[in-house]
């Protein structure tokens, strides 16, 4: 079986080679030392997944980010940032650009390894039903959303959560169980208000949503028909 090609775009080299000897012992290892290099990377050479820093010379993991994900080519490619910066502000800033991820340094190795593979599990979808409710429509298999005939881009992260809600239609959704069912084994790794950032991102992204997506106080979300 072909191995899931991961880049990195790391500037600091203790890292970058840290990242480079562990994940080669599962994946095929590409990593640039800035995100022009990078960007580059991505748009050529096709990787799977993305390891981001934020803090770079030349270009920023933010503008990095907000460039992959609107190039045709590379904005499919899941991308985790991997960042020393770890305030709340700066984690809603990460997944605002798009990214669907965020891991704070120093990081657990394991942790980092359930995220990548949560962000890589595809096949799974594959075999899942397409989905509508009244204007909404999702189809697994493609990782597709449209809400009034109209499609739209979605990160990972933010596909599985809407899928979540819609599957869970009429029903109170916690939190904790998003947590579960987005991140599974890794759950405990994730901050609640992740969620929160990435449900803002969806109503931002399909407006429309703000009338079914209904939060919850002190408990959660629900998707209401």
């Amino acid at each position: 079986m072909e191995k899931y090609r991961i880049l990195i775009i790391e500037d600091n080299a203790d890292t970058r080679r840290f990242l480079e000897t562990m994940l080669g012992r599962e994946f095929e290892v590409l990593s640039a030392e800035n995100a022009v290099i990078g960007i580059d990377y991505a748009r050529n050479k096709a990787p799977d997944l993305i390891l981001l820093d934020i803090m770079l010379p030349i270009l920023s993991g933010y503008d990095a980010c907000s460039l992959l994900k609107k190039d045709e080519k590379t904005k499919h490619i899941p991308t985790i940032f991997l960042s020393a910066k770890n305030t709340v502000s700066d984690i809603t800033q990460g997944l605002s650009t798009g990214a669907d991820d965020y891991i704070a340094k120093p990081f657990d190795y394991k942790e980092l390894m359930a995220r990548i593979w949560a962000r890589l599990r595809t096949d799974r979808d594959k075999t899942l039903q397409p989905i509508q409710i009244g204007e909404l429509k999702i189809d697994p298999s493609k990782r597709e959303v449209s809400y009034g005939g109209k499609k739209t881009q979605l990160t990972l992260t933010e596909f599985d959560i809407l899928r979540y809600l819609a599957t869970h239609a009429g029903q109170v959704v916690s939190r904790e169980d998003l947590l579960k069912d987005v991140w599974k084994d890794n759950s405990s790794g994730t901050n609640d208000r992740t969620i929160d950032v990435h449900i803002r991102a969806l109503r931002k992204k399909i407006p429309s949503l703000t009338k079914n997506v209904i939060s919850i106080y002190g408990v959660g979300y629900k998707y209401e028909k």
